[in-house]
């Protein structure tokens, strides 16, 4: 169901400014940078929890959306999830790139080596594509039964497609834009990193959100 409170359009400013435009996002944005910077690879699971208690209270409306990661064992279990999600949806592309590399080595024809390395691909782009809007799906309706239904989370991909695909347009640009960071001594890329997954959250909850399913017209 599309949640009445969000914003009516899936808009460029509003999503680069939401993780920064209060004191709380401000400071969330700065506490997830330490954290990815001093406890990696913990860091960056609690990042990923994080991500997802602020896409649910964002689609409940429940401010403030950041809070610090509080309760941290929670936000931790969240992150777990959805780091064991995003593994098992890359797999079958990563075992496949993994086959086309052992045929590559065993001296097999190029043509063997080709067809897995495009398999390969298509599941890396299918993957790839699907894991927001399910992960977003997830996050808001705290229904883990959506993420083991890939198929199901490329269709309900499909069926907000025009704002699915603006809202990815939102996210590559946040995460190019994060990469000036790297400028900061490279530390500042820990922090608009965080920045820019924000982003990508608010964009793809709008996107999946506020607008109506294709099937329930």
């Amino acid at each position: 169901m599309p949640s009445h409170h969000l914003p009516n359009q899936l808009s460029f400013r509003e999503s680069l400014l939401f993780p920064i435009e209060s004191p709380e996002g401000r400071r969330d944005v700065l506490i997830g940078g330490l954290v990815v910077m001093l406890l990696l690879p913990i860091g960056w699971i609690l990042n990923l929890g994080a991500r997802l208690d602020v896409v649910h209270r964002l689609f409940l409306g429940e401010r403030p959306y950041f809070r610090g990661m509080r309760p941290w064992s929670h936000t931790f279990r969240r992150g777990c999830v959805s780091a064991a999600t995003i593994f098992c949806y890359l797999l079958p592309a990563n075992l496949c790139f993994g086959g086309a590399l052992w045929f590559s080595v065993q001296g097999y024809s190029s043509t063997c080596v080709g067809i897995f390395s495009l398999i390969g691909f298509i599941f890396f782009v299918l993957g790839v594509f699907t894991l927001p809007g399910c992960m977003t799906v997830y996050a808001c309706e705290e229904n883990p039964a959506v993420l083991r239904d890939p198929v199901r989370a490329l269709q309900r991909a499909w069926e907000h497609r025009a704002l699915y695909v603006k809202a990815w347009i939102i996210a590559i640009t946040s995460i190019v834009i994060s990469f000036s960071g790297l400028l900061l001594l490279g530390v500042g890329f820990f922090f608009t990193s965080v920045w820019a997954w924000e982003v990508v959250g608010y964009a793809f909850t709008i996107a999946m959100y506020n607008q109506p399913r294709i099937d329930s017209e």
